[in-house]
């Protein structure tokens, strides 16, 4: 039955150009409210990825709004299946979640060394107050066309108890004075320079291994 959901769901996603072997990832990690869907319609403006959202699945599978633990462990569970099969294509892939749990992560970043792919972190925050306000805008008749998430104050209040930090290398991005426009086009450099990176840490690996006893020298 997973295997066919995950199959289903992937279909529903859009398809993007290959960008390297082992695809990127850019790991997005913020509270409700944060800003993080807008950043990454504007980052879609600087180059193709495909986008995996918590929101997204929650919405396709008919749990939108729901936000136990269970459930919430199952569309995380739908969308590390999605991000591998697109990884492993190549593709860059965005995952717009909380990803607030360490654990979360940890599996993420795991996956993608793994399968060889560059792995990006950005942390999406804002002031309290603004989140609020969004997070009140959200039920109002002003909700925006990217917003598909039905997290509330309450969920945003919970959430603040259990996130743990990140202590992987990150760009920060704050939207509370910050336009999406701006920030977009900064994450966009940062993502490109960690694929950069990773690109040239796999050339010397490679090199390495052709020059040992019985590589191809």
């Amino acid at each position: 039955m997973t295997t066919e959901l995950v199959k289903q769901l992937d279909s529903q996603t859009a398809v993007v150009p290959f960008t390297r072997p082992g695809g990127s990832l850019l790991l997005l990690v913020g509270l409700p409210g944060s800003g993080k869907s807008s950043i990454v319609a504007h980052l879609q403006h600087h180059f193709p990825a495909v986008v995996i959202s918590t929101d997204n699945v929650r919405t396709l599978i008919g749990q939108n709004g729901r936000y136990t633990a269970a459930q919430m462990g199952q569309v995380y569970e739908l969308c590390y299946l999605l991000i591998e099969r697109r990884l492993a294509r190549g593709q860059r892939v965005v995952f717009d979640a909380t990803n607030h749990l360490s654990a979360r992560r940890d599996h993420l970043i795991k996956l993608g060394e793994s399968l060889g792919a560059a792995v990006a972190i950005a942390s999406v925050q804002a002031a309290q107050e603004t989140v609020r306000q969004r997070l009140e805008q959200r039920f109002s008749q002003k909700r925006g066309e990217t917003d598909l998430s039905e997290a509330d104050w309450s969920v945003y209040k919970w959430m603040v108890e259990t996130q743990e930090p990140i202590i992987e290398p990150h760009i920060v991005l704050d939207t509370t004075e910050t336009p999406a426009t701006e920030l977009a086009e900064q994450l966009a450099n940062y993502w490109l320079q960690v694929e950069k990176r990773a690109t040239s840490n796999l050339d010397l690996q490679s090199h390495r291994r052709a020059g040992q006893p019985g590589g191809n020298n």
